[in-house]
């Protein structure tokens, strides 16, 4: 089977599965500090600052000093130094997902967390879920699975198709107009409180919650209609 550009891992089914798995404990990392520098966050215009987006000739995007459809995880590696923690997810018998985990990176002066996708087809995860070092079923009966160390090195060398990010500051709805500029839609999550406000010429997706942590979303625009359709999917079945 040929090159999935996008992975379902970046739907917004999936990425509440991820924040459950990833960020139990993130709600409480927000320290005083941290707070305090929100404010100047506002007054900042760094290159690599999570609003600061290039659209490329090619029609890729590029941030945080990564080309999402042609870096690769190692290149985020190495750009970040520090190594991510890669897993596969088996969502069910046929669909898996992989995932490059980065606990904490430091960005123009800003901690987060981020979770990349990468670009691989069904076969290889199916194989590599095969040939798993270590395999644990979570709750939801979503399979988790630790990667053999030659299919870790073939994924960190593969290219990322979608990056999800996550501050630790807070990113309030005036910081995010004045600086990713008024959004194309706004629609409500199905799941949560959050409103997703939608940068479909950037490829960009930012979940605003009251409850809990921002989560903004980047990948290609021309994949920008896959990431979201299962959004607008589900808004419209919920429909009277």
């Amino acid at each position: 089977m040929g090159k999935q550009p996008f992975l379902s891992v970046l739907a917004f089914t999936v990425v509440a599965l991820l924040l459950g798995i990833y960020l139990s404990s993130f709600k409480a990392t927000q320290t005083t500090s941290e707070q305090m520098s929100a404010s100047t966050i506002s007054n900042s215009s760094g290159k690599n600052f999570p609003w600061k987006i290039t659209q490329l000739a090619s029609g890729q995007t590029r941030v945080f000093g990564l080309t999402i459809g042609q870096s690769t995880l190692q290149d985020a590696e190495q750009l970040f130094k520090e190594k991510s923690e890669i897993t596969l997810f088996m969502l069910n018998k046929k669909e898996a997902v992989i995932e490059a985990f980065f606990n904490e990176v430091k960005i123009a002066g800003l901690k987060a967390k981020m979770i990349m996708s990468m670009t691989l087809s069904t076969n290889e995860l199916q194989n590599m879920f095969k040939r798993g070092a270590r395999i644990a079923t979570l709750g939801s009966g979503t399979r988790k699975v630790t990667l053999s160390s030659a299919d870790a090195l073939n994924v960190r060398q593969s290219v990322i198709n979608g990056i999800t990010y996550l501050p630790s500051v807070q990113l309030n709805e005036k910081v995010i107009e004045k600086r990713f500029g008024q959004p194309d839609e706004k629609i409500p999550d199905t799941k949560s409180d959050a409103i997703h406000w939608l940068y479909q010429s950037k490829g960009v997706d930012i979940a605003l919650s009251a409850n809990d942590k921002e989560v903004i979303q980047y990948v290609e625009p021309e994949h920008f209609a896959a990431l979201i359709a299962p959004l607008k999917n589900k808004n419209v079945a919920d429909k009277p």
